[in-house]
C-alpha cells in the first residue's frame, strides 16, 4: 500500500478520506483527528461488497501526514446479513469501551469491517480487488476445506494477498490465537493458504459520522 503524498493535510484527509461505505452513498467518512483515526484516500471498487485501503494511527507534523507512520488497514463494506456473519462474543476480548468488532448501522443498511492489512503468511499487504479485474485469485477454496460465502454466495473474491494467494473472508469473523505470542484475538477467517491464521480486526466506533479505530491489545497485530 503506497503512502499518501507528504503534502496532504488533515483537512485534505477529511475531505478525501472516503471509505468503502461512502462510495456507495453511506455517508460515513474517516476521521483525521489525533485519537487513533482511520485515514483513507478514496479507493472505491465495484460490486455489492466494497473495500478501500487506509492508515490507522497515522501521525501529523504541522498539520501534514508523516509518511510511513501508522498501521495499514482494509475497510470493507460487507453485505448486511446474519446468515453467515456471526462474529464471536466480544466480551472475552479487551475491546476499548465504546468500540465494537465492526460497525453496524441498520438505518442505512450499512456494515463495515476493518482489518489489519498484513498477511499472516509473510506480512505482505493483502487487498480487496484488483481494480481492472485482470488478475483473479485461484478460487480453489475446496482444496483448503473452505467455502467462503463472500465468493460462494455473493460472487465476490475475499480479501486476497496476491503475492502467494492467501485469502481471508470478511463475512467470517472468528476467534483465533496469534501463534507468535499465544494471544486470543478476532479476525477474518483464512479461507485459502498459505496464510497461517486469521486476519485481525480493528475495533471501531462512530463519532458524529466519523469512524475511529481503537487498540484492543497490540499483540493482536504483532506477528511480522
Amino acid at each position: 500500500m503506497s503512502a499518501p503524498p507528504r503534502t496532504w493535510t488533515r483537512r485534505d484527509w477529511i475531505k478525501a478520506g472516503v471509505i468503502a461505505g461512502t462510495a456507495a452513498g453511506a455517508g460515513v467518512v474517516v476521521g483525521a483527528e489525533v485519537i487513533a483515526p482511520l485515514l483513507a484516500p478514496p479507493a472505491p471498487t465495484n460490486g455489492t461488497i466494497r473495500g478501500a485501503t487506509a492508515v490507522w494511527r497515522g501521525l501529523f507534523r504541522d498539520g501534514t501526514y508523516v509518511e510511513h507512520t501508522g498501521f495499514p488497514v482494509l475497510l470493507i463494506r460487507i453485505i448486511r446479513e446474519n446468515t453467515y456473519f456471526r462474529p464471536p462474543d466480544p466480551a472475552p476480548y479487551p475491546i476499548p469501551s465504546g468500540y465494537n468488532l465492526y460497525y453496524d448501522d441498520p438505518s442505512r443498511d450499512l456494515r463495515i469491517v476493518v482489518l489489519f492489512d498484513r498477511c499472516t503468511h509473510l506480512c505482505c499487504y493483502p487487498g480487496w480487488h484488483i481494480a481492472d479485474g485482470s488478475i483473479v485469485p485461484p478460487r480453489d477454496y475446496g482444496t483448503y476445506g473452505a467455502a467462503p460465502p463472500t465468493w460462494t454466495v455473493y460472487g465476490q473474491d475475499p480479501v486476497w494477498c496476491l503475492c502467494h494467494d492467501a485469502q481471508y473472508d470478511p463475512l467470517l469473523l472468528t476467534a483465533d490465537v496469534n501463534p507468535v505470542n499465544g494471544v486470543p484475538f478476532v479476525g477474518a477467517r483464512i479461507v485459502h493458504g498459505p496464510g497461517k491464521f486469521s486476519l485481525p480486526v480493528v475495533p471501531v466506533r462512530p463519532i458524529n459520522n466519523v469512524l475511529y479505530g481503537g487498540m484492543p491489545d497490540p499483540r493482536w497485530y504483532t506477528y511480522c
